[in-house]
């Protein structure tokens, strides 16, 4: 699932990945792209919610069909709007519901509309909690604030419309709070074993499904991609690791990548990262012979930050691929790219992995600016899951920052793409400071290098903007990482805050203790 690509330089020309995550097969680039690009996750997340809101409309339209049978008057039906249609299909006949109401009327006299309102609505039992009114010569308009079961609702809509003919508006709306509750039933995992349920394959952009692939028509390779990704869609957590064996065509493929990214990652690349994959170098996990095993990279991740690399098979929801960010989970392939071709890939594949991600996750900051975002997603709406998908895609696959005056990549997708790392930090694009409100709403360019890169003045100021960002999103709850017991406890109520409270109180009262030793004064 995902929302990371990659140019390469091969042929004279720098291509880019495909992200992990989209809801449609990516099978068509634009013909007459310079520099054709698969589907970003920014463009991922953008499906989803195009995709969720017409699964919406085609259910609001459904229930409309199924109210017809359930009201005899057709005129309400026509006049009303889409959330009052769901409001009235979700109410029952015992627990009366809260509600708010817009009516308009073409009577030229308020008080005849207003009496007919009150008359009506008094007959249907509805509960009238408060009532506005505004108008001109034209119409008037009436709003109120009622509670009623579904059938009273039901029926005070029908006595208004057969006795007040001058009505020409019916709107329905149910209270924020209603909104609220349902954005707390988003479900998302609680536990770490619970990722089994965000790792199902969407969709994959296969060498059989397009002649553009490199892989296309190479039998043994597509077997291969199969047999890799097979294995992956096995794991479930608990799991061991299995060991791949890597041809020597694949280590081969590796090591041509590699050592051509080796000299310009010593003049374009973020100290942090520098130092990062210079210490898994010298302790033997990034080696240009071999292909690391993932179980050993998870070893070297876990005793610096925590973060592990778990097999996935193909392209996963933005959701879901965010969700597992959230407990340092990284969801990443096995395979990689075609041996013909190995600086262009036209999809996210093991060697975008591990040269990218790998050493920026090494980092503490960096590790806990991913697990933010990945937090912030819990629970959140599609709008927000699309803002903090694109805030992800500028930031941390292709952010920059600024060392001694230099611009510097920070973002995985210029750390592995030789073409596009160069672009960044050369004059030819646009750079703009990093800010999460702004960056959440930039247009990401589908069609070739981006114009615009956002610059952080360093991964801990980026983290600190990210973090006030944060708080203004709304939503009902906050989430809070439990790391002994990798679960989320979501924040609701005042005994959940004191659960809270209390493991980062025994954290404090330790470090409290050591700087007492050590005769250091602590301000908070």
């Amino acid at each position: 699932m995902f929302l990371r690509y990659m140019r390469r330089r091969g042929s004279g020309e720098d291509h880019e990945e495909e992200p992990r995550g989209v809801t449609v097969i990516a099978t068509k680039v634009a013909e007459n792209s310079k520099n054709p690009r698969r589907y970003s996750l920014v463009h991922q997340a953008s499906c989803e919610t195009q995709h969720h809101k017409g699964i919406r409309r085609q259910n609001t339209i459904q229930h409309r069909k199924q109210l017809t049978d359930q009201m005899r008057c057709q005129k309400i039906l026509q006049q009303l709007n889409d959330e009052g249609i769901e409001v009235i299909f979700t109410a029952n006949d015992v627990t009366p519901i809260e509600f708010s109401i817009i009516l308009t009327s073409t009577d030229p006299t308020l008080s005849n509309f207003v009496s007919d309102i009150l008359q009506n609505m008094s007959s249907a039992k509805v509960q009238i909690c408060h009532v506005e009114t505004r108008g001109n010569e034209a119409s008037h308009d009436v709003l109120l604030a009622c509670k009623a079961t579904k059938n009273q609702l039901i029926h005070s809509a029908e006595l208004l419309t057969q006795n007040h003919v001058a009505l020409t508006k019916f709107s329905i709306f149910a209270k924020k709070l209603s909104d609220e509750k349902n954005q707390s039933q988003i479900w998302f995992p609680r536990h770490i074993s619970e990722l089994d349920q965000c790792s199902k394959c969407i969709t994959k952009y296969e060498p059989t499904t397009d002649p553009r692939h490199p892989g296309h028509g190479d039998v043994a390779y597509i077997a291969r991609r199969k047999f890799l990704n097979d294995q992956a869609l096995e794991f479930k957590f608990g799991d061991e690791i299995g060991y791949v064996d890597y041809t020597e065509e694949e280590h081969a493929t590796w090591k041509a990548v590699y050592e051509k990214l080796g000299d310009l990652h010593l003049s374009h690349t973020c100290a942090v990262y520098r130092q990062n994959l210079k210490i898994l170098q010298e302790e033997k996990v990034l080696t240009a012979d071999r292909i690391p095993q993932i179980r050993d990279v998870n070893k070297f991740l876990q005793k610096k930050t925590g973060f592990e690399l778990r097999p996935c098979s193909g392209l996963l929801s933005a959701r879901d691929f965010l969700a597992s960010l959230a407990f340092r989970v990284f969801q990443t392939t096995t395979y990689l790219r075609h041996h013909k071709s190995p600086h262009h890939s036209p999809e996210p594949d093991l060697i975008h992995e591990l040269l990218g991600h790998v050493p920026m996750f090494s980092d503490p900051l960096l590790a806990q600016m991913s697990q933010d975002i990945g937090l912030m997603s819990l629970g959140a709406s599609d709008e927000h899951i699309e803002k903090l998908s694109t805030v992800y895609w500028f930031i941390v696959e292709f952010g920059l920052c600024k060392e001694d005056g230099k611009l510097k990549a920070i973002g995985a997708g210029l750390l592995s793409a030789y073409g596009e790392l160069m672009h960044a930090c050369s004059d030819a694009p646009e750079h703009k400071d990093f800010d999460p409100a702004v960056t959440a709403v930039q247009k990401y360019e589908d069609d070739d290098y981006q114009p615009l890169y956002f610059v952080a003045d360093s991964i801990h100021d980026a983290l600190a903007k990210l973090r006030k960002y944060a708080s203004s999103m709304d939503r009902p709850f906050s989430v809070v990482y439990d790391p002994f017991t990798k679960s989320i406890e979501a924040i609701e109520s005042s005994a959940d805050l004191e659960k809270a409270f209390s493991r980062l109180s025994n954290d404090l009262s330790a470090i409290t203790h050591a700087a007492d030793r050590m005769k250091i004064s602590i301000t908070m």
